[in-house]
């Protein structure tokens, strides 16, 4: 097993994915505002006229995505879909420890987690929260496990903390386990703050800390919390170095928006009322009114002790359904030029209070949008399963070999612990969803051959190499001039048709590959797709070239 990070993803690995995956029947393209992916008939985009006029993009040797429009001058005879990942048959993989048993972690159910894989002693290692059901956040505790192989998991003894009577167990941190969110800083010079943590504590306040080796950690601040804005921010919240940002990024719970404010419609509509009160007001004691909308926070740091430029980065609005409104936590991966975001929305069931992922991006790390046309790209399983109420990605994604694996939690009861109809029982634990490399959303062509234009680029590296499914039917490639007419020798016909799943083909014309005396001039290119889907492109150096 080959294992790395999502930063950076590595171009120069040779391996061949076969990973299975369900594809959503979903066609959308971008629309004037920018601010999401919407549904459209197949056919020339409206914008391709106006981004023809752009100033050509500067892409080097970076991977290109399909995630927004960014790229796309115009799409015709195909469509953009959201690809779901796979579920881990095994799942899942760290369950839930069950109320008979002996340990003292039995019958405390599993909440939020992050997971990383530590290259250095090559081990995948994750921290999640238990708390005791009906215990308060603050008195939830952080555990650690590890494993080789990412599937199989192990709860070291670690001895650090006594907790219910015994130090054999696996806590690392003995108060507020239930909102942490650990990644490895690999931007830190000093080894002592090798891994750093941001966690909810007293007063829903957010603290900082940092830890040599991820067990014994250590309180930046000296023990004061380094961001609250009122009213506080309870939930999962996660830290990550954003390179091209130069800083520290913190994705946090937002509470500053009254739904008598910004979600009015569920105070004045009797109908989106109702709904309210039957998802979150199971005790019958509350009014959308008194109460606040949960959005996603975002603030910035040099140094991750002084956070400043808080702002809510992504609410709901007046196209999301009432009461499928609540942003409950939102993951995130630096990918390429983009970070993506894994983002839990309640409530998908009008019924039961459930939540299940969508997929959001950033291009510039300070502005977010949801893809997609705001589909469910990581859907809620059956009533019995461990997710069928809830689901919440760690932190973060990891790619191991050529395929992207989430971890995430799932609860098998509703928000307010109620189990699915005519079933009793409380499942929980933390499962794997697989999804192939770059495989978020794919430009898909049916029998008819279509086309997807880019917008002119300016690219560094002398081959093109794509990530297309094209097994059974075929692709064929023009670079085009920046007036849209094919180069000399880089033609439809020029182009050796593609007829594999790959995802690294590199791609030649009349049997040559280097594009050396093309690199550096504005130019696009068409994909000629049958029968294909075409995840990513991009253009790199072979191995001393």
């Amino acid at each position: 097993m080959t294992m790395r990070t999502l930063t950076p993803i590595s171009t120069n690995r040779v391996m061949v994915c076969a990973l299975a995956f369900c594809v959503l029947p979903i066609s959308f393209c971008d629309t004037v505002d920018g601010d999401d992916d919407r549904l459209v008939a197949t056919g020339i985009e409206p914008l391709a006229a106006r981004r023809s006029r752009d100033k050509p993009l500067v892409i080097g040797g970076t991977r290109q995505l399909f995630i927004d429009d960014h790229n796309i001058e115009s799409l015709v005879g195909v469509v953009k879909k959201l690809n779901q990942p796979t579920k881990h048959g095994g799942n899942p993989v760290l369950a839930m420890v069950p109320q008979r048993g002996q340990s003292w972690d039995a019958d405390m159910p599993i909440s939020f987690g992050s997971v990383l894989f530590d290259a250095r002693q090559k081990l995948f290692k994750m921290w999640y929260g238990l708390h005791h059901r009906g215990g308060g956040d603050s008195e939830s505790v952080l555990c650690y496990a590890t494993s080789a192989d990412g599937i199989r998991w192990r709860k070291p003894r670690l001895g650090i903390y006594t907790i219910g009577g015994t130090k054999q167990n696996n806590v690392v941190m003995h108060h507020s386990g239930l909102a942490s969110g650990v990644f490895l800083d690999l931007h830190e010079q000093d080894p002592v703050k090798r891994y750093k943590m941001l966690h909810m504590w007293r007063d829903y306040q957010v603290y900082a800390s940092y830890s040599a080796d991820g067990l014994r950690w250590h309180a930046y601040n000296r023990g004061r919390s380094v961001l609250f804005v009122p009213p506080g921010h309870d939930s999962h919240m996660i830290a990550y170095w954003d390179r091209a940002l130069g800083k520290y990024v913190a994705i946090v719970r937002d509470r500053t928006g009254r739904i008598d404010d910004v979600r009015r419609r569920l105070v004045t509509d009797p109908v989106a009322r109702r709904g309210w009160r039957k998802l979150w007001d199971p005790d019958g004691d509350r009014a959308p009114e008194n109460h606040s909308i949960r959005r996603v926070g975002q603030a910035v740091s040099d140094d991750f002790i002084h956070w400043t430029d808080y702002r809510s980065v992504l609410g709901a609005d007046a196209r999301d359904p009432p009461n499928q409104d609540q942003f409950y936590n939102m993951e995130v991966v630096p990918y390429g030029d983009l970070r993506i975001g894994l983002l839990t929305v309640f409530s998908h069931d009008p019924d039961y209070c459930r939540g299940a992922v969508q997929l959001t991006y950033s291009r510039d790390g300070r502005n977010w949008h949801r893809a997609a046309n705001r589909a469910i790209f990581l859907p809620l399983s059956q009533p019995g399963s461990f997710d069928w109420g809830a689901i919440y990605p760690l932190q973060a994604p990891l790619v191991v070999d050529d395929e992207i694996w989430i971890y995430y939690t799932g609860y098998g009861v509703d928000h307010h612990h109620q189990p699915p109809p005519n079933m009793t029982g409380f499942r929980n634990g933390i499962g794997l969803a697989k999804l192939r490399l770059d495989g978020f959303v794919s430009v898909d062509a049916g029998t008819t051959e279509g086309t997807l234009t880019t917008r002119r680029f300016v690219f560094s590296g002398n081959q093109l190499v794509v990530n297309t499914d094209a097994q059974a039917g075929q692709m064929r490639i023009a670079i085009l001039d920046a007036d849209g007419e094919p180069l000399s020798g880089f033609g439809k016909h020029d182009c050796d048709m593609v007829q594999v799943d790959r995802i690294r083909q590199t791609i030649t014309w009349n049997g040559v590959s280097d594009l050396a005396q093309v690199a550096g001039t504005p130019v696009k290119l068409r994909f000629y797709l049958r029968d294909a889907k075409l995840f990513s492109f991009l253009f790199s150096r072979p191995a001393g070239g």
